[in-house]
């Protein structure tokens, strides 16, 4: 009985923390829309829709408290956790650093080589919008590879942290050994994380609310219970 209670408490944390941390991405994107729009940039939207899939591994962390039957006495220390979300944040801030500096040259080099954007960082082209198209798609492909990324670079660590605490170096180790075992299925699942994020975000505003949780906590789940079978199976064979 206290088990069914302490699921379901844990349920309505994880569902409360999900909902308000999607309603802040949504706030944040449709923010970012409208100056772009403001500033005739509209065309970028689609690099920073990218751009925020690297932050899943941070909105992930709201899904943990669903894991307590599972763990139960291999609870990960709190300490060691908070370093990997650390050590996660960093990396994921400095790769979306890089990726929308890299964005903003890319962007005012092949597709609008007069914004202000251009003129601001002195970056001049002849290109002037002639792969506006492949810009768009090079995105959805990087949002793709973003969501992989996020997945096995942060997503993973934290979680394995969470479940069977390795330390530091060895959450990342056995994230990559997980990956590597079960790279088709993190492929799809990052295929759809990419998806639920951007398109909807893209074309379908308030859709985003309803799609993105509800696929991260499937992949999330999905993961965890992938590799708390890898664990099974190893420690019987």
């Amino acid at each position: 009985m206290k088990s069914i209670k302490q699921l379901t408490k844990n349920r309505i944390i994880s569902a409360t923390l999900l909902i308000i941390a999607s309603l802040l991405i949504f706030a944040i994107a449709q923010t970012i829309e409208t100056l772009l729009i403001e500033y005739e940039l509209s065309s970028m939207y689609i690099s920073f829709c990218a751009g925020f899939i690297l932050f899943i591994p941070l909105v992930s962390l709201v899904l943990h408290p669903l894991l307590f039957n599972d763990v139960e006495d291999k609870q990960a220390q709190k300490s060691t956790l908070m370093m990997n979300v650390g050590l996660v944040m960093v990396v994921q801030g400095l790769f979306f650093l890089i990726w929308m500096t890299d964005a903003i040259a890319i962007y005012s080099m092949y597709v609008d080589s007069n914004s202000f954007l251009a003129k601001a960082f002195n970056i001049s082209s002849d290109h002037k919008g002639a792969f506006s198209k492949e810009f768009f798609w090079a995105n959805l492909l990087l949002a793709w590879l973003f969501s992989l990324l996020s997945l096995v670079v942060g997503l993973l660590p934290c979680l394995i942290a969470r479940l069977k605490n390795l330390g530091v170096v060895g959450n990342f180790v056995s994230a990559f050994q997980f990956a590597k075992v079960n790279k088709l299925s993190l492929v799809v699942y990052a295929f759809y994380l990419a998806f639920s994020a951007v398109i909807p975000l893209m074309y379908a505003k308030y859709l985003f609310i309803v799609l993105f949780p509800l696929t991260l906590v499937w992949a999330f789940l999905n993961i965890s219970k992938r590799y708390l079978k890898l664990h099974a199976f190893k420690n019987t064979a």
